[in-house]
């Protein structure tokens, strides 16, 4: 008999099954079995993103680079942006559309970033008299411009501290529009009854369930008592997302089960775990004010 949380998962994804078109997904993961279409090209507008900054001094420095990669031959001025996240500022250069070859499984760029791409990453500058590369890591990324699903189940907007992640999309292959598929993915979800959410960042694009308290998980410390060693566990005490975890106990990738393999060297077997959800710490967690003493 097919497991309920295999059973539930393809219900789950027959419902977008003309939205998007999963890659597959390699010999340790298992998927719904369903071929899925992608349609539209909103997730195809590309760009350089030269770097990323965190920290209180982000704003200000995110804007000194900016103002000198509009300064540099042979890039547009006009093409270079700032964005600005909750806990990160990053600086993009360009646009680029992609397009996407399946007969043939090529993808390629109109105009071609690579020539841009290379001049950015070779781009330094001079601090205490030695030479630094701040691009060196400058990569193509989708465009943060790209407009968003429903404000109000974005988890950047949401007060909270913990979430339960279930679930996590990421472009590969022909699988180029994981920020929609997250959205969708959660529209499922809430026409379904659940108080679900999605996150995007940089690469990947996620879905959680619930919001829970900073109590809802307690830090417990043990000490070996041969080592003396101190380790400390994490233990979900919240009945709520106890009861989550148990509905929705693995976190899907593109749709997919994967597994991580362990060897066990004292029976010599390999043992395959599908990879579990598990909480998520909410983007607005550290701005939430501290709790009143009782009394």
């Amino acid at each position: 008999m097919m497991p309920i949380v295999l059973r539930r998962a393809m219900r789950l994804w027959a419902a977008i099954v003309a939205l998007f078109l999963w890659p597959s997904a390699g010999c340790n993961a298992e998927g719904t079995g369903l071929v899925l279409r992608q349609t539209g090209q909103r997730e195809d507008l590309w760009t350089i993103r030269c770097l990323t900054l965190e920290g209180q001094n982000r704003f200000r420095t995110a804007k000194n680079f900016e103002q000198a990669l509009k300064k540099v031959k042979g890039l547009d001025p006009k093409l270079v942006q700032v964005f600005h996240g909750e806990s990160s500022s990053a600086v993009y250069y360009g646009r680029y559309q992609r397009r996407y070859d399946a007969a043939r499984r090529q993808e390629s760029f109109k105009p071609d970033p690579l020539k841009d791409l290379n001049l950015i990453r070779q781009l330094s500058l001079t601090v205490d008299e030695k030479p630094v590369w701040p691009f060196a890591l400058a990569v193509l990324d989708s465009s943060p411009t790209v407009p968003t699903g429903n404000p109000a189940w974005d988890l950047n907007n949401v007060d909270g501290y913990w979430a339960l992640q279930i679930g996590v999309f990421y472009n590969e292959g022909e699988m180029r529009q994981r920020r929609r598929a997250a959205e969708q993915y959660c529209k499922i979800l809430r026409d379904q009854g659940e108080e679900a959410y999605y996150h995007h960042g940089a690469v990947n694009s996620s879905v959680c369930v619930g919001v829970f308290p900073k109590e809802a998980i307690v830090e417990f410390q043990r000490e070996d008592p041969l080592t003396g060693v101190v380790r400390s566990t994490s233990k979900i005490v919240n009945p709520r997302m106890l009861a989550a975890q148990k509905k929705y106990p693995i976190n899907l990738q593109n749709g997919h089960k994967v597994y991580e393999i362990i060897y066990d060297p004292a029976t010599g077997r390999k043992e395959r775990f599908p990879h579990p959800s598990f909480p998520v710490k909410l983007p607005r967690a550290d701005k939430l004010p501290a709790p009143r003493p009782r009394g």
